[in-house]
């Protein structure tokens, strides 16, 4: 059974704890789901806590890709192109902490005949640029202005919450008090009473992002256009489940 907790913390939007127990009122032979037991009473509880939020930033990855005779010809033009995508990045709110460049790969795409004989195909160059977004309504304008400047495409659109750390604490905390509140709920319609933890197991934490995005077209070979694409804001979800034994008392 379940029971709902209140909570808030910045942008909070709906907290909800669910758990499941045993109670054993004797001697323990083995462990419940890796958790040392006592010999005595004691009562085993898993209790888990969930934060909803509304993501307030997007994390973004373009990628740079460039094919050549010559490795030179293929680095030059991947750097131009992510200097290019690197200068309009302050007319979108993004500072230089918020972009990470990633080192230049170049190599010689070789391949090799029915005789064994080598085959250069050119060389390609290739980088990676991940930025974050704050202001989260403007992800499909950064995508278009990306592309735009010379990116030859972009990875995964990650919606994501500055206060990240805040709502997983607020998370785990919300997890060990329903374990606490289940467990003294239990034990008394025993007539016993709580005692002390006797051992915490394992806690693990989940950040799901739940969200529909559509973009509708983008093409990057040849002539580049623009299409408007919509996103639908995520929900995004902080997991936090513990395992507790608390001794009990008669």
């Amino acid at each position: 059974m379940g029971r709902k907790l209140q909570g808030s913390a910045g942008a909070l939007s709906a907290a909800m704890v669910t758990g499941a127990m045993v109670l054993t009122m004797g001697l323990a032979g083995t462990a419940w789901a890796g958790t040392a037991l006592p010999d005595g009473p004691h009562i085993s509880v898993s209790g888990e806590g969930k934060v909803s939020a509304k993501p307030d930033q997007v994390r973004l990855v373009f990628e740079f890709e460039s094919r050549n005779a010559q490795v030179l010809p293929a680095k030059q033009s991947v750097d131009n192109a992510v200097n290019k995508v690197l200068a309009l990045l302050p007319g979108f709110g993004i500072e230089d902490a918020d972009v990470t460049a990633s080192e230049l790969s170049a190599s010689e795409d070789i391949d090799y005949s029915n005789s064994g004989r080598r085959i250069s195909n050119g060389y390609e160059a290739s980088r990676r640029v991940t930025v974050v977004l704050k202001d989260i309504g403007r992800v499909n304008q950064l995508i278009d202005a990306g592309l735009a400047a010379g990116a030859s495409g972009f990875g995964g659109v990650d919606f994501e919450s500055s206060q990240a750390e805040q709502l997983r604490e607020q998370a785990r905390a919300m997890a060990a008090e329903n374990a606490r509140s289940k467990a003294s709920a239990s034990v008394k319609h025993f007539g016993a009473t709580l005692g002390p933890i006797y051992s915490i197991g394992s806690v693990n934490s989940q950040s799901p992002d739940r969200y529909g995005a559509t973009l509708d077209a983008v093409t990057v070979s040849g002539s580049r256009r623009r299409s408007e694409g919509v996103y639908l804001r995520p929900s995004v979800e902080f997991v936090e489940t513990v395992q507790v034994v608390f001794d009990v008392k008669r």
